[in-house]
């Protein structure tokens, strides 16, 4: 049973019953790391495989299976430049338009089918106070990495410090 209030169990559970929501017809290509992938693809047609890596904020290696799978649905296609052999352009196909035309059709029916039991009143706090713990959350795991980099940087200094040290004593016995 359900703590009352228990915030983290509540949002995992509405994120499992949205997931279960999703259409099973839909192919796993239709995810959301392909759909942000095809998207952006949409956005910047003829891209290089390293700009979108950047833009996506992944590995190019990572990059290259989600394109594998893109393109073997039919969703991309990637076109060697002529000037420079090395650099690919990756476009959006027909069908990739298609897909994400499916995917947005189905996420407005599940963004439907989930929130038609609020009030427009409910649905406004229920963003605000998801953007709350959102921002909360960013701040916190903002802190924690430059509480991270201040002891990164504390222990470099520990270390040359040290050496300095050694460097002393070293000198002082020759």
């Amino acid at each position: 049973m359900r703590k009352k209030h228990d915030i983290q169990d509540a949002i995992q559970r509405l994120g499992r019953n949205i997931k279960r929501k999703s259409s099973p017809t839909m192919p796993d290509t239709y995810g959301r790391a392909q759909g942000k992938t095809l998207r952006l693809i949409e956005r910047n047609d003829g891209i290089v495989a390293n700009d979108l890596a950047l833009l996506l904020d992944i590995r190019p290696s990572s990059l290259t299976q989600k394109l594998n799978m893109l393109e073997q649905d039919g969703n991309i296609m990637r076109v060697r430049d002529r000037r420079d052999a090395r650099v690919v352009h990756i476009h959006i196909t027909e069908q990739g338009r298609e897909a994400l035309e499916m995917r947005d059709k189905e996420r407005d029916k599940i963004k439907r089918d989930f929130s038609d039991c609020l009030s427009e009143d409910e649905k406004e706090m229920f963003c605000v106070l998801c953007d709350r713990l959102s921002d909360s959350l960013e701040k916190i795991r903002e802190e924690e990495r430059a509480m991270h980099a201040d002891i990164v940087m504390l222990n470099n200094d520990i270390r040359r410090q040290k050496d300095v040290e050694v460097s002393d004593e070293e000198d002082k016995i020759v």
